[in-house]
């Protein structure tokens, strides 16, 4: 094997391994504003439908979230294509209590999917979805 070929083939070790690590990974872009939907319960307990807005620095997220009853900040992290968040909701109408809602979720070719919990119904979760506007 020529010397060539031998740096080609260093070269390329390092370039998979270097891909290969978990700890490496880049995390996924969620900058953006996303559409979430998701439903707790059967029968229905709960269901919530907040438009958030997010700001990404490397792996940390931080933002707002705004439902038809309720609005927020937001606080979480990126992993992969892994995102956790936490919305601290503010009611605003008398149909909703205030409380923190928390999204855990990866982002695939499907979308974005994954459960959801609320403060104000504690042992319940529920699935969400979420697409990138």
């Amino acid at each position: 094997m020529n010397l060539t070929a031998k740096l080609c083939y260093a070269s390329a070790l390092v370039g998979f391994a270097l891909v290969s690590r978990p700890d490496i990974a880049e995390a996924a872009n969620f900058a953006g504003t996303w559409s979430v939907a998701g439903a707790m319960g059967n029968p229905l307990v709960e269901t919530v439908a907040p438009v958030c807005v997010f700001q990404q620095a490397g792996s940390k997220i931080a933002g707002t979230c705004k439902g038809p009853a309720g609005i927020g900040s937001a606080v979480g992290a990126v992993s992969g294509s892994s995102i956790i968040w936490r919305w601290s909701r503010l009611a605003t109408s008398s149909a909703q209590r205030n409380g923190y809602v928390t999204f855990r979720g990866v982002w695939g070719s499907a979308g974005l999917r994954g459960t959801w919990t609320d403060s104000a119904i504690p042992g319940l979760a529920g699935a969400f979805t979420g697409r990138k506007l």
